[in-house]
């Protein structure tokens, strides 16, 4: 069997051996795992492959299965198989390959068409023998199958603790755990503090932006515990800035309400293969756990939600990262549009002269961070609309709008009457 399935063809290109383990933490204690993958280069030389034609693949040990990004190793064995330079690839099993069954079939395929086996610890599959591509694809199925019941036991009995609000997180600033797993307030009295003036200058700047300038401007330090490994709960003093200042005022936590769920993770597609993880928060009415009053407060929940009724009035006067950046009152052609070239955020218009007829586009990044700084870039509105202007008009010529639109209408008779 192992004769008809391997023929010179096959030991005359590479024989690629791919490992991968998905975590870090597993590349340091499950060391046979990968003892047992750099194994397979013995087992290839066994069936034939000269030492010179066998290549080790391990740039991938410690990255997730569930998606080829970031897997560069992956795409190397990927594009080595399309370009026929490989007669095998070897892994462990499917899994190491991939947990996706749309990656895991696209790999079968294009094995399939450039005569590649695929050698795991079980036996030899031919991608093109008609019971070893139903076998290849029963693993590939079986893997994918095997990662959804483990995300379900986890998330399982997660989402249990969670619901009985036994669940910990690392608390925010103003919280720690004591010693039987309660949420309490923070036992150093200047972090309670902070955390409460935070509120108390909302309620009278009304701004989030105007509340870190205050501790700028007052030169107050704000405390932060880092709950790293090797010093947990360790506390350090330093400058606010205004994603701090928005992540307190925005978090339910410090109304005395357990919560779980309010944010969830898609998927960003781009070039046909996940680019990225998106994190939105979800509204109140759709977080998955809620319980008032499991631990002590620092406002009230009528507190929070005029808070939060507050900062959503105020996103009508800015430009809000991760927003579409839609058009506003105001004359400027190009607001939510333009991006700074120092820092790569959205620039906002800002209007001068009489009446605000002149327009300048500015990034206030380097400002939003402490308030005390001046503005990150800025361009005068006129040239640059100008530009684009000019830019569109050349590309919108009449044969474009015919292609966009259809063909143009016929002329009108001479009968025909002015509208």
């Amino acid at each position: 069997m192992v004769e008809r399935k391997i023929g010179q063809a096959h030991l005359s290109r590479r024989a690629v051996v791919y490992l991968r383990q998905s975590t870090a933490h597993q590349v340091e204690s499950n060391r046979e795992s990968t003892i047992r993958q750099y194994a397979l280069a013995e087992r290839a030389r066994e069936l034939g492959w000269d030492q010179s034609l066998i290549q080790i693949l391990d740039g991938d040990l410690g990255k997730s299965g569930q998606s080829t990004t970031g897997r560069a190793d992956f795409h190397q064995l990927m594009a080595a198989v399309g370009l026929g330079e490989v007669g095998a690839v070897l892994a462990l099993e499917a899994s190491r390959f991939s947990r996706s069954q749309a990656d895991w079939h696209k790999l079968i395929d294009i094995c399939a068409l450039t005569d590649t086996l695929v050698i795991d610890h079980d036996g030899i599959y031919n991608p093109n023998d008609f019971n070893d591509r139903v076998l290849l694809g029963f693993k590939g199925t079986w893997s994918h199958t095997e990662l959804h019941g483990m995300r379900l036991r986890l998330q399982g009995a997660k989402l249990n603790k969670a619901k009985k609000g036994e669940l910990r997180c690392t608390p925010p600033t103003g919280y720690v755990y004591d010693p039987d797993g309660l949420l309490v307030l923070d036992p150093d009295e200047s972090v309670v503090a902070a955390i409460r003036l935070v509120f108390e200058q909302f309620q009278l700047l009304r701004t989030a932006f105007k509340v870190m300038r205050y501790f700028a401007q007052n030169q107050i330090p704000f405390p932060r515990r880092t709950w790293r490994p090797g010093e947990s709960g360790t506390l350090r003093w330093g400058p606010t800035n205004l994603s701090r200042i928005l992540a307190i005022l925005h978090n339910p936590t410090y109304t005395g309400t357990y919560v779980y769920g309010r944010r969830r993770t898609t998927s960003v597609i781009q070039s046909g293969e996940i680019a990225s993880h998106r994190t939105t928060a979800r509204p109140p009415e759709e977080w998955i756990v809620t319980i008032r009053d499991a631990h002590p407060a620092y406002l009230s929940w009528q507190q929070y939600q005029d808070n939060e009724a507050q900062l959503t009035r105020n996103l009508g006067n800015q430009i809000v990262e991760g927003r579409s950046g839609s058009a506003r009152v105001g004359a400027a052609l190009l607001q939510g549009l333009l991006i700074c070239g120092q820092c790569g955020r959205r620039m906002s218009p800002r209007y001068h002269g009489n009446g605000g007829k002149r327009v300048t586009y500015q990034c206030d990044q380097r400002r939003s961070q402490d308030g005390l700084h001046g503005i990150c870039w800025s361009v005068p509105g006129a040239s640059i609309e100008e530009a684009i202007i000019s830019h569109l008009f050349a590309v919108l010529t009449e044969s474009n709008l015919d292609i966009q639109f259809g063909s143009p209408r016929p002329p009108p008779t001479r009968n025909a009457k002015k509208c």
